[in-house]
């Protein structure tokens, strides 16, 4: 229980008055000894345990009342949301509010979803009691902290709204954790609203262990997490990927992947109408889902030869969540996919150029270039969309041209030096070379199979790591995700972090001295070509791009196309699902897959995330409005009115108590004033 008016508690020491009132009343009373008393006492030593009972009920009925009166004018919450019962209000109250996609699943008959729930239900229940000094906001979308001026306030500003985006838990309890430290903040109340979405959680990320020792070091700080935790029902979400303009003859197509995905509570078939739109013209197409979903591979839709690029969308019929029933794209000529490999081995450097010369479509065309590491400044960079760099590390001014070509979103992977490892970059480094411990070869013993470089093809086969023979590796160390380790744990394949583009080193090199990579091939050629598929991506003219905060700041003159039926701000348009056009390039703006894919993550995994913190979780329903705490004084007035009714009840006079003449014989044992 928590209390609006917690310094009236200070006055509950006033319920021992009864008691010391009565005490004192007995204090007046002289005891003489009186012979002729005695046979009346005899007679009245069978009534006297009922009196005494109904002494002590009397006064405990007035101690109740007075209590009672206290506990109603301090204004008492059921629930406890607001924390334990303190004489203090908190210096800062932090909401940290998931705006991703997931947030605007709904509850159609009341028409609220799990942002705009959770979002009145807060407001309600910081305006009933003292949120302190400082109201402050950080919401997912910007990941930034804004004061805010009054709990109602919540409801109405732009970062509060609706985005495309994903959330990132973790970064924003490490924004809450900075204030709290530079401000010196003493007793704290952190309040997370989300919907326990496995991606915006990380639940595995190594961040957790420094939140939670950080915020152990900090007295009086509280986390309260308002968690939406109903599965979606029968929501369904599109997407669309591998768009591609083709030209035959006097003919223009597009081609692309279209993917339908169910939630929760769907059973059986069903068809669903499926709308196309390609620069304003429509066309509809029914897909027949199960209960996972459906996929139309390679559609065709017949485009003007002469439209050379152009935008259009996929939607579908409206349901629980409007944010993930469009999806935008863009599409224009495809460009020449270019790949250098820098390397000073001859043999090493021809492996690489023929598994990247040959494209997986024969409609593509593909450029592999191979250059000693001495001809560095001959690349070009700006049409380049993988760098293949197969020698020591490199450092000064190529290092930084290297970071710079990842950043504008290429992708650079390096693969070890035959002698000397160079320099640390992106926090990796290479270390000694290793052989087989004893044994013929090394093996594979594990590889991420969902996703990545070393994904599962499109028939849902895994590919042949467990084929490769490896005979010499290099060793590395990097604060980097492995996607594949040898039976050893030593990593085969690791991808560095980075915000944009991508970076991979590869322990091992192809050619049969040190693995069987360009002799087995089909390992080798499809993460090559997966990787030149990604670096090229920001080579077209058309690109597709998840929404975040700076996802468009590359261009300064960025035209709204397209955009869901809400249109945002301009602060705020990075967020939001759209097309955008400056000149010949194209972008289109769309929540990220993971959205679409990523399971709630179980409630006790996200418990066990806050162990030794000050914390609660508040389990609540989409759409449900009603306060999280109510006020309980209207219950204590009524307990103290039936307290001193008992009580006046109880002290009046019984008929025994009105036949005893002038003595009161439930107080004299042979005494008399």
């Amino acid at each position: 229980m928590s209390f609006l008016q917690p310094l009236v508690l200070i006055a509950l020491p006033l319920m021992l008055l009864p008691i010391i009132i009565h005490l004192i009343n007995q204090q007046r009373h002289r005891t003489i000894p009186w012979a002729a008393m005695m046979f009346l006492m005899r007679a009245k030593r069978m009534s006297r345990g009922m009196a005494r009972l109904r002494h002590l009920l009397i006064l405990l009925m007035r101690v109740l009342a007075i209590g009672a009166l206290i506990f109603a004018i301090s204004r008492p919450l059921s629930g406890g949301w607001l924390g334990s019962v303190g004489l203090s209000k908190p210096d800062a109250t932090l909401i940290l509010l998931d705006r991703s996609a997931s947030m605007e699943m709904q509850d159609l008959q009341a028409g609220e979803s799990k942002r705009s729930t959770a979002l009145k239900r807060l407001a309600q229940l910081l305006e009933q009691g003292d949120y302190g000094t400082h109201l402050l906001l950080i919401d997912s979308a910007s990941g930034q902290m804004q004061e805010v001026d009054s709990p109602k306030a919540l409801l109405n500003l732009p970062m509060t709204g609706a985005s495309a985006t994903s959330a990132n838990i973790p970064s924003m309890l490490e924004t809450a954790l900075a204030y709290l430290k530079a401000n010196e903040s003493g007793r704290a109340e952190i309040w997370i609203c989300s919907d326990l979405n496995e991606n915006d959680w990380d639940i595995h990320s190594g961040r957790w262990n420094a939140i939670r020792d950080a915020f152990v070091q900090l007295e009086g700080v509280h986390h309260f997490l308002l968690a939406y935790t109903d599965p979606p029902s029968g929501n369904l979400s599109v997407r669309v990927e591998n768009v591609q303009r083709w030209k035959r003859g006097n003919d223009a197509e597009l081609i692309l992947d279209v993917m339908v995905r169910t939630g929760g509570g769907s059973s059986g078939t069903r068809r669903v109408p499926i709308e196309f739109e390609v620069n304003n013209v429509q066309s509809v197409v029914e897909m027949e889902l199960d209960t996972l979903g459906a996929s139309l591979q390679g559609h065709r839709i017949p485009i003007d030869a002469k439209l050379s690029s152009g935008w259009g969308s996929v939607s579908l019929p409206g349901d629980a969540n409007p944010l993930d029933n469009r999806f935008f794209f863009v599409f224009s000529e495809p460009p020449v996919r270019k790949a250098v490999v820098v390397s000073d081995d001859k043999r090493i450097g021809e492996a690489f150029r023929r598994a990247l010369a040959i494209p997986m479509d024969a409609r593509l065309q593909h450029q592999a270039d191979v250059i000693p590491i001495n001809r560095v400044a001959e690349i070009d960079w700006e049409n380049t969309g993988l760098l293949i760099w197969q020698g020591a590390l490199p450092s000064g001014l190529v290092a930084e041209q290297i970071a710079h070509f990842v950043n504008s979103g290429r992708v650079a992977m390096f693969f070890p030096p035959a002698q000397n490892a160079g320099e640390q970059l992106f926090d990796s480094q290479w270390g000694d070379w290793q052989s087989a411990d004893g044994q013929e070869v090394s093996k594979v013993a594990w590889w991420r199979g969902d996703a990545d470089l070393l994904a599962h093809v499109e028939s849902g086969d895994a590919l042949p790591l467990n084929e490769l023979r490896t005979y010499r590796y290099r060793t590395l160390e990097s604060t980097g995700t492995s996607l594949a380790r040898f039976d050893n744990d030593a990593p085969l394949l690791t991808r560095a972090s980075t915000d944009h583009g991508a970076i991979y080193f590869c322990s091992v090199l192809p050619t049969a001295q040190f693995s069987s990579l360009e002799r087995d091939g089909i390992v080798f050629y499809v993460m090559l070509q997966r990787a030149l598929t990604d670096g090229c991506r920001a080579l077209a003219a058309a690109a597709q791009r998840d929404a975040e905060l700076g996802v468009l700041a590359d261009r300064e003159q960025w035209e709204l196309v397209a955009t869901a039926e809400n249109t945002a701000s301009l602060s705020q348009r990075e967020l939001h699902a759209g097309v955008y056009r400056e000149g010949e390039y194209w972008v289109a703006v769309n929540r990220s897959q993971a959205e679409d894919t990523a399971q709630t993550s179980p409630v006790e995994t996200v418990d066990a995330l806050f162990d030794g913190l000050s914390y609660r979780r508040i389990d609540v329903d989409v759409g449900d409005t009603s306060a999280l705490a109510s006020e309980l004084w209207r219950i204590f007035l009524i307990a103290m009115a039936l307290a001193l009714i008992l009580e006046a009840v109880l002290s009046l006079p019984s008929r025994k108590t009105e036949a005893t003449p002038l003595i009161d014989l439930a107080t004299a044992e042979g005494s008399i004033e």
